[in-house]
């Protein structure tokens, strides 16, 4: 494999996993916005009560993030560790999304639906991430033959 090559497809492997970051973070910040629908019993929570949930799963999401790139930097990447990186990206943006926004009350509105469609996307992306894995590790022999 051509060094540029190889250079482009490390670059796919470990770009689909920033895009699901920085998505599910832009997704993140935008629901802190969502309108709450209160409950008739307890009176309505603070309207920072998403944050939380935000910096927990934002922060949670940098450690599957950073495995994803540390194994692209490595001479042969170590399959499982990877797609096990971005099911944890994808699972992480979806499970905080509902989080976010079940922990201050919500609406079905158009915002709402937006976000969960951006989010679901992001199973897209950790496709396009695998895929680049199975062209580098099937592109690079184990052992060379000179």
């Amino acid at each position: 494999m051509t060094p540029r090559k190889q250079t482009k497809t490390r670059l796919g492997m470990w770009l689909p996993s920033v895009a699901i970051v920085v998505i599910s973070w832009l997704i993140f910040w935008m629901a802190q916005g969502f309108p709450m629908a209160c409950n008739l019993v307890s009176p309505c929570p603070s309207p920072d009560v998403r944050v939380a949930p935000a910096l927990l799963y934002g922060g949670m999401m940098l450690a599957p993030l950073i495995a994803v790139i540390l194994m692209s930097l490595v001479r042969s990447p170590v399959g499982w560790l990877v797609r096990l990186s971005y099911v944890a990206l994808v699972v992480l943006a979806v499970v905080g999304y509902a989080v976010i926004n079940f922990s201050g009350g919500y609406g079905v509105d158009a915002p709402f639906l937006a976000g969960l469609l951006g989010i679901c996307g992001t199973a897209v992306l950790a496709y396009l991430g695998i895929a680049a894995l199975r062209r580098e590790t099937s592109a690079a022999p184990l052992f060379s033959s000179k």
